[in-house]
């Protein structure tokens, strides 16, 4: 690159994000920051994914059985999908919860292992 040619806007762009991640505080491995959730955020997490699931499963039910005329059978059965899909998403975020480090002071480091 010559002395003449300005800068390129997108190597500042991504020169300024590098610096921005790299003083982000409070941030894990997983991309999040901030403060872990409490009881409440678990909750409702919890329960929107149930439900989330469980309708999803209904309404694809619902399309199969509207499309290929095999009333009530896809419902039941995709019913029964969501359910252990909501069930699934459940368990990974109790795993998760489990598996957090414990709360540290803002100055203090965890071992990894």
């Amino acid at each position: 690159m010559s002395a003449n040619e300005p800068p390129d806007p997108l190597k500042r762009l991504g020169d300024r994000l590098d610096r921005a991640r790299r003083g982000r505080v409070g941030s894990d491995q997983s991309g999040r920051s901030g403060p872990p959730p409490g009881a409440m955020g678990l909750g409702f997490r919890i329960a929107v994914e149930l439900v989330s699931a469980l309708c999803v499963g209904l309404a694809l039910g619902w399309v199969f059985d509207h499309f290929l005329g095999t009333r009530p059978w896809g419902l039941i059965v995709f019913f029964l999908l969501g359910m252990a899909a909501g069930m699934v998403n459940v368990f990974r975020a109790a795993k998760q919860l489990g598996a957090a480090p414990p709360a540290t002071r803002s100055g203090d480091r965890v071992p990894r292992d």
